[in-house]
C-alpha cells in the first residue's frame, strides 16, 4: 500500500472512532422530574428561601465556594460530571464538571426571585496530555437547563 492510502485509511478510522463516545464511570447528571416547572418567584420570607437553598445544597453534598446572604449570592464549587471515552479510549477521554451560581432577590410584592445559572466545563485527555478546562455551556444549553431545573426542584421539595 502507498503511504497516501495508509494515511487516508488511518484518518478515516480516527474519524469513525472519534464519533464513538462511550460513557464511563459511575457519575450521571441529575435529572428533574419530567413534569416539573420551576416557580422561580416564591411568596415567602427571604430567610426561609435562603435556608431552604443552603439546606438543599448541603443535602445534595454540593459545597459552596462563597455565600453572601445580604447580597443574595451563592456560588458552588465544581461538581464532577459525566466522563466518556472517545474512540473506545484510543482517541481521547472527555471529562466534565459543572457549578451553580444562585441569586436571591427580594421583590416589591414581598416575594423572592431565585435565579439559578449552571456553568458546564470540559477537558479532553489524550496521548498528548490534557487540555485546559473550558466553558462548554453554550454547546450544552439543554443540559445546563436540565441541571438548573433539577436544582430548582430540589429546593422546592425543601420548602
Amino acid at each position: 500500500m502507498t503511504t497516501k492510502l495508509i494515511c487516508s485509511i488511518s484518518l478515516a478510522l480516527v474519524t469513525i472512532l472519534a464519533g464513538c463516545a462511550t460513557q464511563v464511570g459511575k457519575v450521571s447528571f441529575p435529572q428533574p422530574s419530567a413534569s416539573f416547572t420551576p416557580k422561580q418567584t416564591y411568596t415567602m420570607p427571604y430567610d426561609k428561601l435562603w435556608d431552604a437553598t443552603i439546606n438543599t445544597l448541603d443535602k445534595n453534598r454540593i459545597s459552596t465556594v462563597s455565600t453572601d446572604k445580604a447580597g443574595g449570592a451563592i456560588q458552588t464549587d465544581y461538581i464532577e460530571g459525566q466522563s466518556s471515552l472517545i474512540g473506545l479510549g484510543v482517541v481521547a477521554a472527555q471529562n466534565t464538571r459543572y457549578k451553580y451560581n444562585l441569586a436571591l432577590r427580594k421583590q416589591a410584592d414581598d416575594s423572592v426571585k431565585l435565579n439559578i445559572l449552571c456553568k458546564i466545563d470540559s477537558t479532553m485527555t489524550g496521548s498528548a496530555g490534557s487540555s485546559q478546562w473550558h466553558d462548554v455551556t453554550g454547546q450544552n444549553a439543554a443540559l445546563a437547563k436540565k441541571l438548573e431545573t433539577w436544582l430548582y426542584e430540589e429546593i422546592e421539595k425543601g420548602l
